[in-house]
């Protein structure tokens, strides 16, 4: 059977119309598509490997996602693509909708899922004309490995998403709390921002001592493992998280 498409006005109000898959679609005229991602307890996101058989981007890592069906809305959608391709129900009690974008040039409107879960990948079920393979990565490894990295910008929105996805993997890795340094001072842990201008995460943190200085500081080297005479630590070791 075809896939049926619900088409959409730029409100996101169902026209009553339908196309099938990569049908034509008049200006104004809108289809439903969702990309998921997730963060487990560790702050790793999760990625998916493209079948080999695939006509478009075979072989390549990216989120899991897709295009909602008639009669879906977009939790529906995630719902099934999840599923579909890797066997598993998604947690949307724990999600949230990053951002929604609305693209006139392809005429879609797509919802951005995060969805906080915990999942092995030894649990998953591949879809194999879908997916060959899964792994979990901590999202700044993602930059660092340069064949992840060109995959993943194979997705439209993937630099937007990038820095939303570290700044909610450090705030899972660096909650809110008394911290101690490695020197032996303490600090509190307001809270985590993004630089506005290179994007990078970065905690905001109150010194314990003095007049209380508010000081600001890059999430990757917040948890970085200091060689001392003493033998190897954490450089902020938390003490107790608010």
């Amino acid at each position: 059977m075809p896939e049926i498409w619900d088409i959409y006005d730029e409100n996101r109000r169902w026209t009553g119309k339908t196309v099938e898959r990569n049908g034509k679609r008049a200006e104004g005229e809108f289809h439903l598509v969702v990309d998921i991602f997730f963060l487990n307890s560790q702050g790793e996101t999760l990625l998916q490997r493209r079948s080999d058989e695939k006509e478009n981007h075979p072989g390549a890592w990216n989120p899991t996602g897709g295009c909602a069906w008639q009669g879906e809305n977009s939790e529906m959608a995630c719902t099934r693509e999840c599923r579909e391709e890797l066997g598993f129900e998604p947690d949307l009690k724990n999600s949230r909708i990053l951002f929604t974008e609305t693209n006139r040039e392809r005429r879609f409107i797509r919802d951005n899922y995060l969805i906080f879960q915990d999942i092995s990948v030894e649990k998953m079920v591949f879809q194999p004309e879908e997916v060959q393979a899964a792994q979990w990565i901590f999202p700044e490894k993602i930059k660092e490995n340069e064949k992840l990295w060109q995959d993943m910008c194979l997705w439209d929105q993937w630099e937007e998403v990038y820095p939303l996805l570290c700044l909610e993997s450090m705030r899972l890795r660096i909650p809110k709390g008394t911290y101690r340094h490695y020197k032996g001072k303490r600090y509190q842990v307001e809270g985590l921002a993004l630089h506005s201008e290179t994007l990078e995460p970065m905690v905001i943190y109150r010194a314990l001592y003095g007049a209380g200085e508010i000081w600001v500081r890059p999430a990757s080297m917040w948890n970085e493992k200091i060689v001392t005479p003493s033998g190897e630590c954490l450089r902020f070791a938390l003490e107790e998280k608010n």
